[in-house]
This record gives C-alpha cells, structure tokens and sequence, in this order.
C-alpha cells in the first residue's frame, strides 16, 4: 500500500495515527504537535489530518508568528544541517551564516520575496560573486522549505524570487612550457624542496584535489604496476585537528596510472624521506599531511623566480586536464581520470579549452560520403 504522508502504522495496535504540525510555540520556540490514534485505515487518518489542518492553519502561521529567522536557524535548521553533511560542508556552512544576519531579527512569515532581492543587492555591492551569493541563496532557499514542511510558513520567498544563474569561471591554468619553468627552480637536494617538487610535480601529473593528495599513504602507490589508489581525502585544519573522510563523490575513488617519470620521481622522494624514518603519508617530512598554505606560498615563490603567471594550486588540476586535452584525451576519459561524478561537470568545465573541435569534427566528416 503507497505511503501516505503524516500517516503512520501502529504495529502495537495494528492501527494507524496521525502528526500534524502546529508550528512553534511563539513564547518558547518549541514546535507544536497534534497527534491521533486509533484509525482502522490510512484514508480515515489522512482525512483527520486534513480536516484538521484547514481548521488550524490559520492559528498554526500566528503561533509562528513570532519566530526569527535567528531562532529558527539557531534551534531547527543548523543542528538539522549538522547532521546530514560531513565536517567540511558544515565549517564552510558556518563561515557562511554572517552573511545571513540581515534576515536574524525578522520574524520567518515576514520575509517576503522583496527581502530577499533587497538582500542580494546589498551582497553584490559589497564585491562578492555571484557564484558566492548563488550558494547563499540555495542555504536560504533550504531554510525556508524547511520551514514550510514545519508549518512555520505558509510559502517559501526565496522559492518565488526564483534561481540564480551562475556565472562560469575563467579556468586559469599553466601550459607545459610554464609548468617546466616552474618546476626546475626546485633544488631537489634539500629534503623540504625536494618535497614541494615532488608535490607540485604529482598534482601537475595527476590532476588530484589538494585533499586527495594529503591523504595518500604509500600503501595506495603501487610502483610495480605504476599506479595509485585515491580512496579517501584529507579534512586539514591545523596540525592539530585533521582527519580523513571518503573522497567528495563515490566517482573520486578511482585507480590513476601514472608515467615513469611521476613514478620516477616518487620512488626518489621515498628515499629521500626514509632519512627521516618510517612515515606513512606519501608527501609528508613531519609525519603530518603537508599543507596547502605551505605549498602556495611555495608556488608563488618559485613562480616569481621562474617568470610565470600567478595561479592558484586547484588550477594546477585544470592544467593537468589542459595537458591530457592537447594530447587527445575524450571528455569522458577526462572524467575518470579527474574523478568528476557526471560528465556536465567535466563539460562544463573544460569544453572551451578546445576551440578547434568543431573543426577537427568537420575535418573528419571530409570524404565520408561519396557522392
């Protein structure tokens, strides 16, 4: 038998009951609750609920009507939005929430659709993205479904102004030529250097996310068969507080098959690393996951010395993928080599890094057809 929504099996009672929502109490903030038991079917309950509902609802918006959107965010939304996402999600979650406090001393039934564009005027003039403020939208937009599930609202505002578009980012990356450049200003004698060579290197060759490269331990490198494991990824805060978490989508747990130079250069730096003892992480001096801060400023450095331009350590990701573009790779071979969950994504992303492949599609077609 279908489900019926706010209709429940007793197994007790081999009967079924009823919850409806009242919304929150507008002194204590709690939610309200009416439930019925005993109903022989699940028609007669969803019919109570009904009836009920149409007599209450009304009463259900004016016990809400004293709820701020900073109440209702620290009570409901926050603990609930804890629980489903990993530690990662919720920090850059949290960091967020500032950007939220125009709506804080707002009852939830009074922000209208007005507010919410008021809002995003006053975002944008600060000199944030739109890309930044699209994902603010979204945690709005996901704060009041909640809340219209609850009863706590009668519409969602951030619904009725309707979806961001989102404005696609220059992909900055280095070409072969400059990634040489950079790379042999390294003096791989000293074992740190030898360390950011081997980092920069490894990334420029792969295309690994930052985190999944922390998170390599020496038993995911396979050097028999030159290749690596990513199965996991590096949450870093501070030397203190770090942990490693499934890799960000079930399609970033991958097998990459690496060239002999990469693997060269890996078989080098564990020897260079086992002076140090016996360490796990792969790109590790310290027996800790080598930092990001340690490495941009590194790669700024040693960018200035080589003459090139200044590009972030993600881009050293779209490089890799420039890389295996130029040399003939398919988007969806790109895909599984980057770890991408669907296919629009590497699209997305790279498509425009191929101006001639309308051309090269033509060129091909030339002589096909015999006429």
């Amino acid at each position: 038998m279908p489900k019926i929504p706010h209709v429940y099996y007793d197994k007790a009672s081999k009967s079924y009951y009823t919850v409806a929502s009242l919304g929150f109490d507008e002194v204590t903030g709690k939610r309200m609750q009416k439930k019925k038991r005993g109903f022989k079917t699940q028609a007669e309950a969803k019919k109570w609920y009904d009836d009920f509902i149409a007599k209450h609802s009304k009463k259900a918006i004016v016990h809400g009507a004293t709820l701020t959107v900073e109440l209702f965010l620290e009570k409901y939304f926050v603990p609930h939005y804890q629980n489903k996402v990993t530690a990662r999600t919720f920090m850059t979650f949290s960091s967020k929430l500032k950007r939220l406090k125009y709506f804080y001393p707002m009852k939830m039934v009074d922000v209208k659709p007005i507010h919410i564009k008021k809002w995003h005027t006053d975002i944008l003039e600060e000199g944030l993205s739109n890309n930044y403020l699209k994902d603010l939208h979204q945690t709005v937009k996901e704060l009041f479904d909640m809340a219209l599930t609850l009863g706590v609202v009668s519409e969602n505002p951030a619904r009725q102004v309707g979806n961001m578009k989102r404005t696609r980012k220059k992909v900055d990356f280095w070409t072969k030529e400059e990634f040489e450049k950079f790379i042999k200003t390294f003096e791989k004698n000293d074992l740190v250097e030898h360390l950011k060579y081997t980092c920069f290197l490894f990334l420029f060759m792969t295309g690994l996310r930052i985190s999944e490269l922390q998170a390599l331990t020496w038993e995911d490198v396979d050097f028999e068969n030159k290749a690596v494991q990513v199965n996991k990824s590096m949450f870093y805060q501070n030397k203190n507080n770090w942990q490693i978490n499934p890799t960000k989508t079930f399609s970033s747990n991958r097998k990459i098959y690496l060239d002999a130079m990469t693997i060269k250069a890996l078989s080098s730096w564990k020897e260079h690393q086992k002076q140090l003892g016996k360490i796990s992480f792969v790109f590790s001096y310290n027996c800790l996951p080598v930092t990001k801060t340690m490495l941009a400023n590194s790669m700024k450095k040693h960018g200035e010395i080589a003459g090139v331009k200044s590009i972030r350590i993600h881009d050293l990701r779209h490089s890799h993928a420039s890389l295996l573009l130029s040399l003939g790779m398919n988007d969806l071979e790109l895909k599984n080599r980057l770890g991408h969950a669907d296919i629009q994504t590497t699209l997305g992303v790279y498509s425009h890094l191929r101006p001639s492949a309308m051309k090269e599609v033509a060129d091909k077609l030339e002589g096909v057809i015999s006429l």
